[in-house]
């Protein structure tokens, strides 16, 4: 069974922003939901396998229950708790950082 995964209402918009950018980059609805479905459906294994990724370094004052992962060229910022894990960002690689101190 494992946590519960929980989107935030930003990390959603932003997965909403990027179905809409690859679509109207790509011209194809088949390679958007691709992209999209595959960023949703990679924080399955962080039910039973929460710690699998590196410490978010992003992150100030990480007490180690922020981690961060890759999937195709989009970083996917998680917390940690004792009963969920919250999905918090996702942003494009390219993009330049920012320091965040998010609160759930």
């Amino acid at each position: 069974m494992g946590k519960k995964i929980i989107w935030t209402n930003s990390a959603l918009g932003q997965l909403e922003d990027i179905h809409f950018y690859i679509f109207f980059e790509s011209k194809s609805l088949t390679i958007a939901d691709k992209v999209v479905n595959t960023i949703f459906e990679s924080t399955e294994i962080l039910k039973t396998q929460s710690e699998i990724y590196k410490l978010d370094k992003q992150k100030a004052s990480n007490d180690g229950s922020f981690r961060v992962y890759s999937v195709y060229d989009y970083a996917i910022s998680y917390q940690i708790t004792k009963e969920s894990i919250y999905i918090l960002r996702v942003r494009h690689n390219a993009q330049k950082p920012k320091k965040h101190s998010w609160k759930v």
